[in-house]
């Protein structure tokens, strides 16, 4: 009965989004800042904050992207979201910082070996403290040699959940703002990683730009 309830519940969320998503304009920034991030010879971390899951996760189900996996929480309030990342033809890699968080690095670490990789993910998932990063993804991603780049996301009209992210949800016949970031300086050796801060600073002050932008 349960998987029923998951997989009708399902079926309901993507005819929903389908018409909020396709509904409103798109305006897309700094893509080609990560066309020339895939051209590189190093893998890539693509950053964003839980609040704007939707649009990231949305934008690259229209956008069929190569050798692309997203990090989804094994929590049974994600499992809608799970399977709709799947049915986006994105790979998954279950797990999150409270539950299996060792065995997600490990996944994302061999992962990011492939220097095509691009791993997407929430740094402040799954239960918060919003926008600030959890400090295993800052280090992975140094391990990794891997490029960081923000995706900031946001919309001209949207609902606000009352969930601790307080999470975006598009309303229809706006326009959807999606901005990609110049990879991250990081001068800093994974011994030298004691905080988030730099990480914080850097994918804040991105959605902040964003978002003062209209």
């Amino acid at each position: 009965m349960k998987k029923i309830k998951i997989f009708l519940l399902s079926i309901m969320m993507h005819l929903c989004f389908f018409v909020l998503f396709r509904t409103n304009r798109w305006k897309i920034t700094g893509y080609n800042n990560f066309q020339r991030a895939v051209e590189n010879d190093c893998p890539i971390m693509l950053c964003t904050w839980h609040c704007r899951l939707l649009y990231a996760s949305y934008f690259f189900k229209k956008n069929k992207t190569a050798n692309l996996w997203a990090v989804a929480s094994t929590h049974k309030d994600s499992e809608l979201i799970s399977r709709f990342l799947k049915g986006a033809s994105i790979n998954l890699i279950r797990g999150s910082s409270t539950r299996g968080g060792n065995n997600v690095t490990k996944q994302m670490l061999t992962i990011l070996e492939n220097s095509q990789s691009i791993v997407a993910i929430t740094n402040d998932g799954p239960k918060g403290p919003p926008r600030v990063a959890k400090l295993e993804s800052y280090r992975t991603a140094i391990k990794s040699n891997a490029q960081i780049i923000a995706i900031s996301c946001n919309s001209t009209n949207f609902w606000q959940a009352r969930s601790w992210d307080k999470l975006h949800i598009p309303k229809p016949f706006g326009t959807i703002h999606i901005n990609f970031s110049e990879p991250m300086k990081i001068k800093e050796s994974v011994s030298d990683i004691k905080n988030t801060d730099k990480l914080n600073d850097f994918l804040n002050s991105q959605l902040d730009q964003l978002d003062q932008s209209f």
